[in-house]
């Protein structure tokens, strides 16, 4: 893509929009994080993603606006009125299903609508 297509879709934008460029699939965006020019290119990078051809490991950790994620779901859990023995209880289950699922299964988790703001115990 040429840059003059790029700067059209752009422009098109609404003015009070502040959008995030993103690329890679729905469920797992890759925010672009960096820009520069060298000669004739534009070199975007984004934040880290899984290959696809790691199979069942997953080799990356979070990113940023996925650890801001959980850094918001801890912070529901420790605003919540319950008691302290239940909020130990749900940082507890975010905590396993941090040791035991990839990292864009508990994105997926997090980002689900559904999800209560407490997390459930993980079955055993």
């Amino acid at each position: 893509m040429k840059v003059s297509d790029l700067k059209k879709i752009l422009n098109s934008l609404p003015d009070d929009s502040d959008i995030d460029v993103v690329m890679g699939e729905e469920w797992l965006p890759e925010r672009l994080t960096n820009a520069r020019l060298d000669g004739e290119y534009l070199f975007l990078e984004f934040d880290n993603a899984p290959e696809e051809t790691q199979g069942d490991e997953e080799g990356r950790g979070f990113v940023e606006h996925e650890i801001e994620m959980i850094r918001h779901r801890f912070e529901q859990i420790l605003d919540d009125a319950t008691d302290t023995k239940t909020k130990a209880d749900a940082m507890l289950a975010l905590f396993l299903m941090g040791h035991e699922c990839s990292s864009s299964d508990i994105i997926e988790v997090l980002e689900d609508p559904e999800v209560p703001d407490e997390p459930s115990q993980p079955d055993d």
